[in-house]
């Protein structure tokens, strides 16, 4: 049986090299592994709704998530790389997305792809 990826490698692209400085600034703090993302569950058990809040730390999950430069040497670009545990959960591509579409909303408005170039060993 095939072993499962366990990195998963977006390549992040501001308009300028000064977006991108600011952008991975701000993004450090995002991507700590001591951060705890909470999700909102809602439930409506007998037709009654129950809302839970659930905590996602996100060490409990990712082995790492790292922010590399970019592979072409655009300087108006990086990558982001999302090292998953083996024995993370189903919610880590959650996490993931969840911390991509906080890229989305920021000032810098940068473009979110899949990188094509996969990363050398760690």
């Amino acid at each position: 049986m095939p072993q499962s990826q366990s990195h998963t490698v977006w390549k992040i692209t501001c308009h300028s090299s000064d977006e991108v400085r600011d952008l991975r600034q701000w993004l450090s703090s995002r991507i700590d592994l001591e951060r705890v993302v909470t999700d909102t569950v809602r439930v409506i058990p007998n037709g009654v709704e129950r809302v839970q809040t659930v905590p996602y730390r996100l060490a409990d999950y990712f082995a790492a998530i790292r922010i590399l430069p970019d592979v072409q040497a655009d300087p108006a670009a990086f990558r982001l790389v999302f090292d998953r545990k083996r024995e993370a959960g189903r919610f880590w591509k959650d996490l993931m997305v969840n911390i991509l579409q906080e890229i989305e909303t920021t000032p810098q408005k940068a473009s979110i792809e899949p990188s094509r170039h996969p990363i050398s060993s760690r």
